[in-house]
């Protein structure tokens, strides 16, 4: 993955070495009104995932491996959940299910942030037609042995994944059911690994790197950030087609036969 962003797209090396302490490793393990990192449900369920593991890397598995457990589905407003309240509402889409896992990173002392980018908008084929080319994306990165390591695996739960994948192979598609059918569908913590686009595969990689930051909030409180803003409207729009998507990826997820797709 580090290849795909500084060969294909000239953007910075996501793996650059980072000090095991000090302030370049604190600065990733704070707590933002989004990652309550302080909850106590959420310190609870981290301290119950990483009890007795000693490595960030066995720490950063576990935690990815249980917050793809939860099953993908379209969160409408982001803006006014934190890490603790996805746990509870139980699902998520790529920006909540990242924050949680960076929140829970954090809680088990794993320095954890987001990093935002721009995925060509084909692998939302099936479950969302946008006339837009790209669509904003969120990646976990994690610091681990010292090297920032990015993931997006977590984001589709195995069941919708398999299916997904099964799918892709009957309609002969490499990208849809917001998968790509080459993407990583395990992490191993010392690679990148991504569900949603394939590096052997040029036409799926990011084609803008907008930069890291804590969590959704932060980002787009950004003024950098300012015409990435969702807008009344699509925020109106995408809080009336939530409930249609979530349907729509149900159906994926069971293999249920495919509905027309939706108009963002």
């Amino acid at each position: 993955m580090q290849a795909m962003y500084r060969n294909l797209h000239g953007l910075a090396n996501l793996n650059e070495a980072v000090p095991e302490s000090g302030e370049a490793r604190l600065r990733w393990l704070r707590g933002t009104r989004q990652l309550d990192v302080m909850s106590p449900k959420l310190r609870n369920r981290a301290t119950a995932l990483t009890l007795h593991l000693e490595t960030d890397r066995e720490k950063a598995v576990v935690v990815h491996d249980f917050v793809k457990t939860l099953p993908f589905g379209c969160v409408p407003d982001y803006s006014a959940l934190t890490a603790s309240g996805l746990l509870k509402l139980g699902h998520g889409d790529c920006f909540t299910k990242g924050m949680l896992l960076v929140a829970l990173l954090r809680a088990a002392q794993v320095p954890a942030r987001l990093r935002f980018v721009s995925l060509p908008a084909n692998f939302l084929y099936g479950i969302i037609d946008t006339e837009e080319d790209t669509t904003m994306h969120a990646m976990a990165e994690v610091l681990v042995q010292g090297q920032w390591r990015v993931t997006d695996s977590y984001v589709p739960d195995a069941a919708l994944q398999n299916s997904a994948i099964k799918k892709l192979k009957e309609e002969e598609r490499q990208l849809g059911y917001g998968i790509h059918i080459g993407g990583a569908r395990h992490w191993d913590g010392l690679s990148d690994a991504s569900a949603q686009c394939d590096k052997e595969d040029a036409a799926s990689l990011p084609t803008v790197d907008w930069g890291v930051a804590d969590d959704p909030e932060s980002f787009y409180a950004d003024e950098s950030h300012s015409e990435l803003r969702r807008n009344f409207a699509t925020r109106l729009k995408w809080r009336l087609a939530a409930p249609l998507v979530n349907k729509r990826v149900a159906a994926i997820r069971h293999g249920a036969a495919q509905q027309p797709q939706l108009k963002s």
